[in-house]
């Protein structure tokens, strides 16, 4: 019996010491799609977590909250990590500011490894926090980004100033 446990042991550390970082080069971004699911998410009242939350209005793409999270998207892949922090430390406060998006209020998802668009929104309905920033009736604008090595994906939500 200690035999057939030493030899799986190496057998399976031969296998992580193989393994290949993998390729995401096929993974495409349709901003259309990643408005149309989220939209159609928010039309329907869901719970996300423990909270409740009503059916919401529908989202507006934003020019600049999506240059925000391109920027970040590709921060992460240039940089290699994850996380809602940029490599400069900014946060996506900064990030929008960058872009001159005067906000009343801002927020953000991030993803690594999705192999779609319906695949992130999937995971990000399926996770508390995020599912809420998706139906929160405090933002009124979206734009998200998939990194340029197809990884990384961004969704800022923005509520400008005077809304």
């Amino acid at each position: 019996m200690q035999k057939i446990f030493i030899s799986l042991l190496f057998f399976s550390l031969g296998l992580f010491g193989t393994a290949q970082t993998p390729d995401y080069s096929d993974v495409e971004f349709d901003k259309q799609q990643m408005l149309e699911l989220v939209n159609n998410a928010r039309m329907t009242k869901r719970r996300c977590g423990g909270k409740k939350h009503d059916a919401v209005a529908p989202l507006q793409w934003n020019k600049k909250l999506a240059q925000a999270a391109q920027k970040h998207a590709d921060d992460m892949a240039d940089n290699d990590f994850f996380d809602h922090t940029g490599s400069d430390k900014s946060t996506v406060v900064v990030r929008v500011e960058r872009e001159e998006y005067l906000w009343r209020a801002v927020g953000e998802n991030v993803a690594m490894g999705p192999r779609s668009v319906s695949e992130a929104v999937k995971g990000w309905l399926d996770s508390p926090g995020h599912c809420s920033n998706i139906m929160s009736d405090g933002f009124t604008e979206m734009g998200a980004a998939l990194s340029h090595n197809g990884q990384y994906w961004v969704q800022v939500f923005g509520a400008p100033r005077g809304e």
